[in-house]
């Protein structure tokens, strides 16, 4: 697959069959993020993967009462990735420069995992919601360690189709002509 049809493919999955992840695909997908990008080639990040069923049950409980129930199909997955950045260094950067490329580094890491996942044909759903002092303690994840974004990972439960991941139908996206300029801010590309 190009990576034009596996971005075109991708959807959030949030319904997943029963079925494990492979390991070997597992590793392919981390792989692409160990590839990513970086600035200044810092790799200022740390991947946790959770596939201990227990564990990831209880996710969703980490998460702020009354935001718990966008987040529940989490119970329902295979597999987690924290992706995570180390605070020393990319903390005393961002304050200096003003600039957090940690995080941006960390999402685009992200971003590959997800694009290599889809190819594989296995379901992804980014997740921002998470109650962080709380899945630090259930990762039993070290101090120096900030948690940027959980990556859900699964064989989606519904059969995919030429158009979609999980047959998932195509959501609303904006028109380039409304998201870009060019050269100045109103110019037309």
């Amino acid at each position: 697959m190009d990576v034009f049809k596996a971005i075109q493919w991708r959807r959030s999955v949030r319904r997943f069959s029963k079925q494990k992840i492979e390991r070997k695909k597992v590793l392919q997908i981390l792989e692409s993020a160990r590839l990513a990008p970086s600035s200044s080639n810092r790799q200022a990040w740390h991947f946790v993967v959770v596939d201990e069923r227990s564990i990831i049950e209880q996710i969703p409980r980490t998460v702020p009462v009354g935001t718990r129930r966008i987040v529940t199909f989490i119970q329902n997955a295979p597999l987690v990735i924290a992706g995570c950045y180390t605070k020393a260094l990319t903390h005393v950067i961002a304050q200096l420069t003003g600039h957090e490329n940690h995080l941006i580094d960390v999402s685009i890491a992200m971003t590959q995992m997800v694009l290599a996942a889809t190819e594989l044909g296995i379901g992804t759903c980014w997740v921002g919601w998470y109650g962080e002092s709380r899945l630090r303690r259930l990762l039993d994840l070290p101090r120096k360690y900030r948690i940027v974004a959980l990556l859900v990972l699964g064989y989606p439960a519904d059969k995919s189709s030429a158009e979609s991941i999980g047959d998932i139908p195509v959501r609303p996206r904006k028109q380039l002509h409304e998201i870009v300029s060019y050269n100045k801010f109103g110019q037309r590309f």
